[in-house]
């Protein structure tokens, strides 16, 4: 790598970003710490507040929580599409590799249920995945430094 283009680029997780793409991508991790805050909040208020928050009130905690989520995944979008072509890569197969992990688990997750074994809730594969997508992210970025 060229001094100039160092001076212009930051080594990340996810490979080398220029400026332009670090503000992107920090734009994304707001939204998303955003996101999953207010995700554990209105699970928690919903889950504790009881009939309080059956019926209309659920519903408008259930919608609140999914707008950060919303802006993170238009913030996600703004960064692939301003993104130059070897992060799009990086990206692209970090995301291929973590749906069929997804897949994987999920789908072996529900035999394993059926025979038997503890029931798991949505939020698990998740986990899984945005671990995997992480990982991913690094696995494949390393080939290209």
């Amino acid at each position: 790598m060229t001094p100039e283009l160092t001076a212009r680029t930051r080594s990340t997780f996810c490979g080398d970003l220029t400026a332009h793409d670090h503000r992107n991508l920090m734009r994304y991790n707001y939204w998303l710490l955003a996101w999953v805050a207010l995700w554990t909040v209105g699970s928690l208020t919903v889950k504790h507040g009881g009939a309080t928050f059956h019926g209309p009130l659920g519903w408008a905690v259930a919608a609140l929580t999914a707008l950060p989520g919303v802006a993170a995944l238009h913030a996600y979008i703004v960064f692939l599409r301003e993104a130059d072509e070897l992060l799009r890569k990086v990206q692209l197969e970090a995301l291929g590799l973590t749906f069929g992990v997804g897949a994987l688990f999920m789908m072996s997750w529900r035999v394993v249920e059926r025979a038997g074994g503890p029931s798991l809730d949505i939020t698990t594969p998740l986990f899984l995945m945005f671990f995997v997508w992480g990982f991913a992210q690094w696995w494949v970025a390393r080939r290209y430094r």
